[in-house]
């Protein structure tokens, strides 16, 4: 399965800080390899616009905690204490985004 992720802008991550950490992590870099997408906005709409990161063929090993403990270490490097959440949504196409921005409480 392929994925394409969306980081809110209100977490401060970028997709290229995403795609070097996912790439330089051997276990996630196993899993699969992530690169930019080609689809680019100034505004944040997942299905339609952002700068996304994208999961080339995911194998199994690689679930939502996978994903969430890689973002978690990410904002910590950047001593960003935020409570994240992940929501996958599935295109009409079938394209798989998992969209992940600030959990509101």
């Amino acid at each position: 399965m392929e994925y394409q992720i969306a980081l809110s802008p209100n977490l401060g991550l970028s997709p290229t800080d995403f795609v070097t950490a996912w790439n330089e992590n051997p276990d996630t870099r196993t899993a699969a390899e992530a690169s930019l997408s080609e689809a680019s906005s100034a505004s944040y709409n997942p299905l339609l616009d952002a700068t996304m990161a994208f999961l080339g063929t995911v194998g199994s090993g690689v679930t939502i905690s996978v994903l969430s403990d890689l973002i978690k270490q990410l904002l910590a490097k950047k001593d960003i204490h935020k409570h994240t959440r992940i929501t996958e949504m599935k295109k009409p196409d079938g394209t798989h985004i998992l969209v992940i921005d600030i959990e509101e409480k």
